[in-house]
């Protein structure tokens, strides 16, 4: 079955240096808690080569809010995939490690537009995030099945398609897709409206989906889905199962995300997960990583040196006049966030 980024799996002894956690620890391990089919498979491989037999053990979350609830547990893992709204309020309840720039000094292969990322509430400065991969949420569908590109968020809404639209199974995600199609902004603090007009939206949208879905690309690819909200790398790499699957960014714009390397406080291998960093940094790593995953790479000399096969392609790297109409979500924080919390366990309780 193939996988997103948002899917969750257990890959047991698959690959050389990959194996499931629970299993006997070796003596240099690195656990690396991840997003689902986010790591390419020779990046592991090499990286064991490298390090004498070092393993990279994954383990998988489907949900920002899961990898908070792990971190603020102390659950022992060396590194984490934090999204970039998520880092504010991580280092704020002190979950990761400040890492040390002087055993990373790939951070200079990093575009300026994806600088390290340093806490406001660190009065040193200290950086506690590297980016990792980014991308943006938009629309996948079918050319074979609806042979207008549709243009709009409303898509996702139209009754036509009732029975093959899915949105991301997520209070974020599924939220700033009708926040676009009604014309207000991802990050709105309108509370009347978001009760008023957001909610009774999504309660009628959820009468003509399919499913909230954690892997949009695999219903793509069967067909159960014919459009559907989709990280961009996923919809890239369903389209080689698939050649007729289509991604469009709409004319109302979308999300655009950062997801960053972080060491949370509670590591055993504080050395190990800052070499691993420093591996994923190598221009020549970072392309193997990313023209596997069809993610777009902060890695600046990755670029230049022409190592991306995806770098000309727009859908993965938007050009310059787009990125106005790309939006970094920020999901919400205090009573607004409380208030989507409550709607979005009603709707999906519905």
């Amino acid at each position: 079955m193939s996988l997103s980024r948002r899917t969750i799996c257990a890959l047991l002894g698959a690959l050389p240096g990959l194996t499931a956690t629970g299993c006997s620890p070796p003596a240099r391990r690195l656990t690396f808690y991840n997003w689902g089919d986010y790591l390419a498979p020779e990046v592991v491989a090499r990286f064991a080569a490298l390090k004498d037999g070092a393993e990279v053990t994954q383990d998988f979350y489907l949900s920002e809010a899961e990898l908070f609830a792990k971190l603020k547990v102390g659950a022992s893992y060396d590194l984490c995939v934090p999204i970039d709204y998520q880092l504010e309020r991580l280092s704020e309840y002190k979950f990761l490690r400040a890492l040390d720039l002087k055993r990373l000094p790939g951070v200079v292969n990093l575009s300026p537009r994806f600088p390290p990322w340093r806490s406001h509430d660190d009065p040193g400065g200290a950086v506690y995030a590297i980016p990792y991969l980014w991308g943006t949420t938009g629309i996948g569908y079918d050319s074979d099945k609806i042979t207008t590109p549709p243009t709009s968020w409303r898509a996702l809404f139209e009754l036509k398609y009732s029975g093959r639209i899915s949105v991301i199974d997520s209070k974020g995600d599924v939220f700033d897709q009708a926040l676009l199609a009604s014309g207000m902004g991802i990050n709105s603090t309108d509370k009347e409206a978001l009760q008023t007009k957001i909610f009774p939206m999504l309660k009628e949208q959820k009468k003509i989906l399919r499913a909230y879905d954690s892997n949009p690309a695999r219903a793509l690819v069967s067909g159960e889905t014919w459009i559907a909200q989709i990280d961009s790398g996923d919809l890239m790499r369903a389209r080689a199962s698939k050649p007729s699957l289509r991604y469009v960014i709409p004319e109302e714009g979308a999300a655009y995300w950062v997801d960053y390397l972080a060491v949370p406080a509670a590591t055993a291998q504080v050395a190990l997960a800052h070499a691993f960093i420093e591996f994923l940094s190598d221009p020549e790593i970072a392309a193997i990583n990313a023209n596997f995953l069809h993610f777009a790479t902060p890695n600046r000399v990755a670029l230049e040196r022409g190592l991306i096969t995806d770098k000309d392609d727009p859908q993965v790297y938007p050009p310059e006049a787009l990125m106005p109409k790309l939006h970094v979500s920020e999901h919400w924080f205090g009573e607004t966030e409380h208030l989507v919390d409550k709607l979005w366990l009603e709707l999906r309780g519905s």
